[in-house]
């Protein structure tokens, strides 16, 4: 391998300086970026935890739905629809008479107040 000769470079004091401290600021800041990383990577590894109970929950829970749906016996509702479907048709057949019979009153009385008047 070549060896290479090193290069110097001659800073001030000041600059020196300057330069140390960048460098403590850089690697403070990268220490918090890697805290910061570690502590992302805990949480997003218990929100998958997390996820994957919720789905086995659900899971369960669909399972158990349907268990009981087959043990459950099945119902006709039917018949029960057609009965109401009957009561709704008689309540308005009668209110419809109801209905009727007030607009003959009130063509009876109109007439009779005609018949008062003279006309």
């Amino acid at each position: 391998m070549k060896e290479e000769n090193p290069v110097y470079i001659k800073l001030e004091y000041n600059e020196a300086l300057q330069a140390k401290r960048d460098i403590l600021f850089l690697q403070g800041d990268l220490l918090r970026i890697i805290k910061i990383i570690r502590t992302y990577k805990a949480l997003r590894l218990e929100e998958l935890r997390t996820k994957t109970k919720t789905y086995r929950k659900i899971k369960e829970l669909m399972f158990n739905i349907k268990k009981i749906k087959t043990d459950l016996p099945k119902i006709n509702l039917h018949p029960i629809k057609k009965e109401e479907n009957e009561i709704r048709k008689t309540i308005n057949k009668v209110k419809d008479k109801d209905a009727d019979d007030t607009l003959e009153n009130q063509l009876q009385e109109i007439q009779e107040k005609l018949r008062s008047i003279g006309g």
